[in-house]
């Protein structure tokens, strides 16, 4: 069920999921309360309507403004090729303005990062005529304008907005100064810049060179009318692989938000809210420590505001200004309306998940469960054969622990060798890396599916040590009974134990099924 009435009023980029989880649909907004809830008016059209019945969930990520929300949108896009978005084209990449590091620099509008310099966007705004920015800076700057340095001055220098290289000697620190002054510039530090155009203006007024008075004038609204069209951001360092941590504290609950950055791009976005004890400095280092401790993709850098106690200080930076103070604010304000916008369905999941866990409990007569181990297999014809594996500590879902797999052996054939084969190679893999085990596993399928991971674990010698359980479906492929090796336990569909049970099989199919789209886009791509 989606629930809107705690979408904030802010600009940024919203993802439709189906009752898979899958993202279906990526968009952005000025107002994010505002466009969700219009997709849900009478008057839609019949595409729209399409969309709606498949609608299940929703997540949103805030931004600054429009301009990053464009970008951001186009990126997850990128990433996830949901079905009813329009692929957006290669050659529609936003432009930047970059401020080359040659000899005699120039300032250059670009849709590539070609160039060797300082790049600042990229501008999505079709608010703002960026074009027009790039004019702005050509005559507030006296950089070079043409391609090739030539051998004699051209208009531009009896204009009075190029130092000309071609006929004088321009000392690199004169280069610096004015480097800093465009970074200023896109930083909306350009007081300076507006004083410096505003003495121009008055003198040549004074001189009663009008006209020259006037250039300076109009050069002052065009900053100002930049200023209120869009903020102007510099972009994160293209090269960069960073991770932006946000989180908001309120009552006993802990929110975490954490951005990825890949590439100067934000990719990923993993969010949290947990009940935390004790002091929150320790906990927040408790949670990262342990979420970057397996992580294969730890970055290089992890901006944060926080003093925390890391494993690895090293790549811990708490920004005090600038962009990246800018970023973190951004990632608090996410982790903020995160926790507002699901508290409540955070207690009631929490209530409802402890009470069908201890059923669960009673039911298998087995007391101790703190990790189970959750399997399905996906494939099309047999085809792109994949397999899923998700697990639960003490009850929850831990996503670090999520395993995929490619079926390797090509003669196997059927669902069940799949799962033999994927079994196998878990739980090897487990024993020769002396990690803990799990006290439950749960097959999706039934008593052939069981048998086949009972052999697995006799092999290795664990069947002692692990129970196996399938969950079976009805006609209507519905989570129907648990079954066990010896007996059927038959659900009742309005108990809380089912629901439990539903939701992770959905979570397991969901991320297999997802698996495998990922593997044949691959083929196509």
């Amino acid at each position: 069920m989606v629930h809107l009435e705690k979408i904030p009023h802010n600009p940024g980029v919203y993802l439709w999921k189906d009752k898979y989880g899958v993202v279906i649909y990526i968009g952005k907004a000025k107002d994010l309360f505002n466009r969700t809830h219009q997709y849900f008016n009478k008057d839609v059209s019949i595409k729209t309507k399409e969309l709606v019945k498949e609608i299940s969930d929703i997540d949103f990520i805030i931004t600054k403004n429009n301009n990053d929300a464009m970008v951001l949108e186009a990126n997850l896009i990128n990433k996830y090729k949901p079905k009813f978005n329009i692929l957006l084209r290669e050659n529609s990449n936003y432009p930047y303005i970059v401020v080359t590091n040659e000899k005699d620099p120039r300032i250059v509008y670009t849709k590539n990062k070609n160039y060797d310099g300082k790049y600042y966007g990229p501008f999505a705004n079709n608010d703002m005529n960026k074009y027009d920015i790039y004019n702005l800076l050509q005559q507030l700057f006296p950089l070079r304008k043409c391609n090739k340095v030539p051998k004699k001055k051209c208009l531009y220098y009896d204009m009075g907005i190029c130092l000309a290289p071609c006929i004088n000697k321009i000392e690199n620190e004169q280069y610096e100064n004015i480097k800093k002054k465009i970074n200023d510039f896109f930083n909306n530090n350009d007081k300076n810049i507006l004083n410096d155009l505003k003495q121009k203006e008055e003198e040549n007024a004074k001189s009663l060179n009008f006209e020259k008075a006037k250039i300076y004038h109009d050069l002052q609204n065009s900053i100002n009318q930049i200023k209120t069209n869009a903020k102007i951001n510099v972009q994160v360092d293209s090269n960069s692989e960073i991770d932006v941590v946000g989180y908001y504290v309120k009552d006993q609950y802990l929110t975490i938000v954490i951005h990825k950055y890949i590439k100067g791009k934000l990719l990923e976005v993993n969010k949290q809210i947990n009940e935390y004890f004790g002091e929150i400095k320790e906990y927040l280092s408790s949670y990262l420590n342990q979420y970057y401790l397996n992580n294969k993709n730890v970055p290089k850098t992890i901006y944060i505001d926080s003093e925390i106690e890391s494993l690895n200080k090293e790549i811990l930076s708490i920004p005090k200004k600038g962009n990246y103070k800018q970023i973190v604010d951004n990632a608090n304000l996410n982790a903020k309306h995160y926790f507002e916008y699901n508290l409540l369905s955070f207690e009631k999941n929490k209530d409802k998940t402890t009470k069908a866990f201890e059923e669960l409990k009673v039911v298998l007569n087995e007391p101790n469960l703190n990790l189970i181990h959750v399997f399905d297999i996906s494939n099309l014809f047999e085809k792109d054969k994949v397999g899923g594996m998700i697990a639960l500590e003490n009850g929850i879902f831990n996503k670090k622990l999520y395993r995929k797999f490619i079926i390797k052996n090509e003669k196997q054939q059927g669902d069940v060798q799949y799962m033999t084969e994927v079994i196998s190679r878990q739980y090897k893999r487990m024993i020769d890396e002396k990690q803990i085990l799990p006290n439950l596993i749960i097959v999706d399928g039934g008593i052939n599916q069981i048998h086949a991971a009972i052999d697995v674990l006799k092999q290795l010698k664990l069947d002692k040590m692990i129970n196996v359980i399938g969950l079976s479906k009805d006609k209507k492929h519905k989570t129907d009974k648990i079954i066990t090796n010896t007996n059927e336990i038959v659900l009742d569909k309005k108990s809380g134990l089912y629901s439990y049970l539903f939701n992770i099989q959905e979570e397991v199919h969901r991320f297999a099924i997802t698996f495998n789209r990922q593997k044949r886009m691959q083929i196509f791509e």
